[in-house]
């Protein structure tokens, strides 16, 4: 993650969940926990989990969700909301991810692949720590393409790979620019 990345983040923390309804819809959570298959004996892991937008929709489902972020203003706001429920927060960095192999039922995600400095190594530690055989995230900034060929190294069969409706919205130039985005799913070998 860049030193401007973790600025930002911190410095936007108590009002993401503002800011991000200008980035993405609901519609996104939805279709990632559509995609997850998650269930209400599992164990999930929100990586990028920020403010909870994932990690709310996910903890209504299963039995665990540990939500993972490197940002402590970005989970002391995820705390706030979701504290007392079952729910577990963790520091730390998606390339890296603090936990077991094999200790978690799915793994979730939105728009973190495009923050890391190496994103194929964020993939393969999504991979490690995934039980059952799936794994669905949705980020940003990847040709699909490129996606494709990082799950397949990192272990993963049935590769689906398609575009969204959603856009992700943001300002560039004094332009609103839309960002198509997609989800991304696969089985683990």
């Amino acid at each position: 993650m860049s030193r401007e990345a973790e600025k930002y983040f911190e410095e936007v923390s108590g009002s993401w969940d503002v800011l991000r309804k200008g980035f993405y819809g609901d519609e996104v959570r939805e279709a990632v926990l559509t995609a997850a298959k998650v269930l209400p004996s599992d164990i999930v892991l929100d990586v990028g989990a920020g403010t909870g937008f994932l990690t709310e929709g996910a903890a209504k489902i299963a039995r665990k969700v540990i939500a993972l972020d490197f940002s402590e203003a970005m989970t002391g706001e995820s705390r706030v909301k979701l504290g007392g429920r079952n729910v577990e927060f963790k520091i730390g960095n998606v390339e890296h991810i603090p936990l077991p192999d094999e200790s978690v039922n799915a793994v979730i995600g939105n728009m973190i692949l495009h923050h890391c400095l190496n994103p194929d190594i964020a993939i393969r530690d999504m991979a490690r720590v995934l039980l059952r055989k799936e794994h669905a995230d949705r980020w940003l900034g990847f040709n699909t393409p490129r996606v494709r060929s990082m799950l397949e190294q990192a272990g993963f069969d049935d590769i689906s790979v398609k575009p969204l409706e959603s856009c992700c919205s943001t300002r560039a130039e004094h332009e609103q620019v839309k960002i198509p985005m997609f989800l991304a799913s696969g089985r683990k070998r």
